[in-house]
């Protein structure tokens, strides 16, 4: 197993050479009498930005996953719309398993009824489930609050009202935070950026209060003290921040958790389908990828390509009445 400095080091490279980046594989690392796909690189199209939640966990996967396919893994972050960039990259892309589709939670709210961006789930094929991870909300820590209560509080008597970032407008975050503040009754302005890292900058630059952020991309800023983690939306506390109470414990129960997978375009032909499934359960199932992924407040998941679909299928409506109650929706 690579040290954590070489992949400190090497993903510092990556983000000076820009978004798009590749991981070889060695020749002595295609195992013998395998199938003859794949026979070139593979270009895996990044939801969001180099350095987020979908960078880390696609990295983390891709790079084990050269290797047992023994061909390069081509890193394409496609940020912005809240993934509907690179997913409608995904969707046109040639149906021959050389273009692989990296989704996450927004993935799930951007087929309502009122999408104008022309893509429907029946344009991808799933290939696996990845992860799953809890969401919370961090405030910076000049704000003056310890826990959920004083920040319902906090937010209920100031003045200018309170301020909050999100991954994008319609994103999970978004609606996360404006599904809880109907519930506890307070308001706060909603500031939008192309993914989580960079509001997750300007909240621990001060510039804004607060974010409703996935833990994976929040976690070494938790770590550090740069922000204060108030609570976390999920069914139980993690095991990674284990002293972060649930929302439930603070009084208000509310669950938004986020997942990761990987998709084809649709019509790949399904023998490509079931070889790159088993090809990354393998990889989640290394003991070290396994633990990599804890330690970024992940939970490493594995499924079938039809599993997976249908576990789509179930959280897309899920949110569409979320969405609904809200009054928003993912850009289009």
């Amino acid at each position: 197993m690579r040290s954590l400095s070489r992949i400190a080091c090497c993903a510092l490279f990556m983000m000076a050479v820009g978004p798009s980046s590749v991981y070889a594989a060695s020749p002595t690392d295609k195992r013998e009498g395998g199938s003859a796909y794949p026979i070139k690189p593979i270009r895996w199209i990044i939801d969001f930005p180099v350095a987020g939640v979908s960078d880390q966990l696609a990295r983390t996967v891709g790079q084990r996953l050269a290797e047992n396919l023994g061909q390069p893994i081509v890193f394409d972050n496609r940020p912005g719309a809240n993934g509907i960039i690179a997913n409608a990259l995904v969707a046109k892309s040639p149906p021959d398993g050389y273009t692989l589709g990296f989704i996450s939670q927004p993935f799930s709210l951007q087929f309502t009824e009122h999408a104008k961006h022309g893509l429907r789930v029946e344009d991808f094929a799933a290939v696996g489930l990845i992860a799953e991870y809890p969401s919370l909300i961090l405030v910076h820590p000049g704000v003056p609050v310890s826990n959920l209560k004083e920040f319902v509080a906090y937010a209920k008597k100031k003045s200018p009202p309170l301020t909050y970032a999100s991954s994008g407008a319609g994103g999970a975050q978004h609606l996360a935070m404006e599904v809880f503040k109907k519930m506890a009754g307070f308001d706060a302005v909603h500031i939008p950026y192309s993914g989580s890292a960079p509001g997750l900058l300007d909240v621990m630059g001060g510039r804004v209060d607060s974010i409703f952020a996935n833990l994976p991309g929040a976690l070494p800023h938790i770590r550090a003290g740069r922000v204060k983690a108030l609570a976390i939306a999920g069914k139980a506390r993690n095991r990674v921040i284990a002293d972060v109470p649930t929302f439930a414990e603070a009084g208000w129960p509310f669950d938004a958790p986020g997942y990761a997978g990987a998709v084809f375009p649709a019509r790949v032909p399904a023998p490509l389908i079931k070889r790159m499934n088993a090809e990354i359960v393998r990889v989640l199932n290394l003991p070290e990828v396994q633990e990599r992924i804890l330690n970024a407040g992940c939970e490493a998941r594995t499924s079938t390509p039809e599993a997976f679909a249908k576990f789509l299928r179930e959280d897309i409506a899920r949110w569409t009445p979320v969405i609904k109650a809200a009054g928003t929706s993912a850009q289009n």
